[in-house]
């Protein structure tokens, strides 16, 4: 992924994204979320409970002067979108495995897939208030992710523990 990806995404989502845009305010991204829980919280649920399935179905919309929360009618974002709610852009996003996302008026997850959406959300919040301009056309290229997220570190420390642990295969001769 990189900030191409999410300049692509968001110039895809426009047309259904435009008609909640005030008369002058600029869309920045739009960033996927779910009300259930963190992905790595997900995958566990699918594995223990058949009749899990996901509820994506939120967007939270990044402006020049707001967030935006819409609620698709359909998961997967296939109905019409309505608002849940409107915030202060002072918001920070984050993405993470295991937790979600409490800002606005629910908690959301944000699968780290898209922790380049919202590293161009937060370094939109940054740039307007240190002064300066931003448009993610310009930014998409110099977009990069974080490498620095806690819990997926420390989870392939322990990934590497185990897997000393599992007998290797033999090569067949």
């Amino acid at each position: 992924m990189n900030g191409a990806d999410v300049l692509r995404d968001r110039e895809e989502l426009r047309p259904r994204l435009e008609p909640f845009l005030e008369d002058g305010e600029s869309l920045d991204v739009a960033i996927r979320a779910s009300s259930r829980p963190a992905k790595a919280v997900k995958m566990v649920a699918m594995e223990a409970w058949p009749f899990f399935h996901e509820k994506d179905k939120f967007l939270l919309v990044a402006t020049d002067r707001r967030w935006l929360v819409l609620e698709s009618a359909k998961e997967k974002f296939e109905g019409d979108l309505h608002v849940r709610g409107t915030f202060d852009r002072s918001i920070r996003v984050e993405t993470s495995w295991l937790t979600r996302f409490d800002g606005f008026d629910q908690p959301y997850a944000v699968d780290p897939i898209y922790e380049l959406w919202a590293v161009a959300a937060n370094d939109a919040l940054e740039t307007r208030a240190a002064g300066g301009s931003w448009d993610l056309a310009t930014a998409a290229d110099g977009l990069t992710a974080d490498d620095n997220d806690r819990v997926t570190e420390a989870l392939g420390d322990v990934v590497m523990k185990v897997g000393k642990l599992v007998p290797r295969r033999r090569a067949k001769s």
